[in-house]
């Protein structure tokens, strides 16, 4: 009877222990789930809000697939604040494996842009770039700071200094600091060069290697190099398909009709100046359904079919 009575007792505990063991796994794998739609919805740009769409989609295909599995989904929220949470926690969770990394720096780099976005808020963006003492680099953005009043070199200093803090990285282990054009930045005297300068002096550190402008450094060799010989009759032909809404229309239509994964044509706009590459790229891969379709609007344009 003894031994009857502890079997039944094991059976019972090992059973309890299955069952929460399950639950547990069941709510981790769905978690996990939910924080992977977060990346998505993050990587792609899209609002928030639409967590809770993708909620519902999910729901209606599990309702119809699976229903003995809907409880999986229902007790899950992807509101706007569950998404902003999980937001967070992803942030924190790229933070830490940064930290982890820059323990194991030797010496380190750094790269600043600062340009203001369309409310007028002054981004300044930090990037860091680091070696171990195995030889393994590494290269993040580490810092995303808005600033909302002044960004004098003072202000940007501030924010560098911050950052540097925030994961724990030394003054004697900078090598290099690139920035890009504006007074703030490059000024020696008042700007973010000046008061790294200053503050290496207060060390008694010696002062490092600062680089001008080697961020935009495709911009600057795009000034030099006249590509316009491509890039005029390039843009006259995107100029012709895009300006025209019964062109574009016909033009989309036409990729439809041949199956194609692409679509439509970029601008091409100056004041960006990674468009003409990605337009020339663009252009490149679609010659030869470009040069039909001008064929049969009866425009067809020489350049395209000379193969020389």
């Amino acid at each position: 009877m003894r031994s009857d009575k502890y079997e039944s007792t094991r059976r019972s505990l090992e059973s309890l222990r299955k069952l929460f063991t399950k639950k547990f796994a069941e709510n981790e794998t769905v978690n996990h789930a939910s924080h992977k739609i977060v990346t998505k919805l993050v990587e792609r740009e899209k609002p928030f809000t639409d967590g809770a769409f993708i909620k519902y989609c999910i729901l209606e295909a599990v309702n119809y697939l699976c229903p003995e599995k809907v409880n999986l989904f229902t007790g899950r929220s992807l509101s706007p604040s569950s998404v902003v949470r999980k937001v967070e926690e992803l942030g924190a969770n790229v933070k830490q494996q940064i930290r982890d990394k820059v323990k194991n720096f030797l010496w380190y780099s750094l790269a600043l842009d600062e340009s203001t976005d369309v409310s007028s808020t002054s981004q300044l963006l930090i990037f860091i770039r680091g070696v171990d003492t195995k030889l393994n680099i590494t290269e993040e953005l580490v810092s995303v700071c808005s600033m909302h009043g002044t960004a004098i070199g003072e202000d940007i200093f501030k924010e560098v200094q911050k950052t540097l803090q925030d994961y724990n990285l030394q003054w004697n282990q900078l090598r290099c600091v690139t920035v890009d054009g504006r007074k703030n930045m490059a000024e020696v005297m008042k700007g973010l060069v000046g008061q790294i300068h200053k503050q290496l002096e207060d060390l008694q550190l010696p002062k490092r290697l600062v680089i001008h402008c080697i961020i935009h450094q495709q911009a600057l060799c795009g000034k030099d190099l006249d590509v316009s010989c491509v890039l005029k009759p390039v843009t006259a032909v995107v100029n012709f398909i895009r300006s025209h809404g019964l062109n574009h229309r016909q033009f989309q239509g036409f990729f439809e009709d041949i199956d194609s994964d692409f679509s439509d044509l970029p601008y091409h706009t100056a004041v960006r100046w990674l468009s003409c590459g990605r337009v020339l790229s663009r252009f490149y891969k679609l010659r030869r359904e470009i040069e039909q379709f001008l064929i049969e609007k009866n425009r067809a344009d020489p350049q395209l079919s000379d193969l020389a």
